[in-house]
């Protein structure tokens, strides 16, 4: 989850989750890289598969509400979001190195999240058990995920 490492950009040093992630109720679908990865050994050793077969990998989906509610439940802080523009967050994320491709995939992930965010039937982004069959586990829960990087939330960013 990227997630985590966008948000120490802005968490230590500002208290508040500055991304232009839209409004509090947008639903954001979660997968941990190593639930991707746990998929990705499955469909390569698995002789059972069928070929040109898609397998939609989503471990969670939650609020924007839930997200900062649990940075906040495990830092032990009160964590407010600030939402920003695309363009300031492009700014601050091109000044601290983060790659050209990584800020568009990740703007255009974010824009397609706000406009599914804008009408509720359009965001319903189905968990799957595809890390479960295919990866031989359950999906990483987002909480987990955060409390295993507590330590690097807490570090001030230069």
């Amino acid at each position: 989850m990227i997630l985590a490492s966008l948000v120490r950009l802005s968490l230590p040093a500002q208290g508040a989750v500055r991304l232009p992630w839209g409004k509090e109720q947008t639903v954001i679908p979660l997968v941990a890289g190593e639930d991707v990865a746990r998929v990705a050994v499955g469909l390569l050793t698995s002789l059972e598969l069928p070929a040109n077969a898609a397998y939609p990998v989503v471990g969670q989906a939650i609020s924007l509400n839930e997200i900062i509610a649990t940075f906040g439940r495990v830092i032990g802080k009160n964590v407010r979001y600030e939402e920003i523009s695309d363009d300031e967050w492009r700014s601050d994320a091109a000044a601290r190195g983060i790659n050209a491709h990584a800020i568009e995939h990740l703007s255009s992930l974010w824009k397609a999240l706000r406009a599914a965010g804008l009408n509720p039937e359009a965001a319903r982004f189905a968990v799957t058990d595809t890390i479960e069959k295919l990866g031989g586990a359950k999906p990483k829960a987002f909480e987990t995920f955060v409390r295993e990087g507590e330590n690097q939330l807490l570090v001030k960013s230069a």
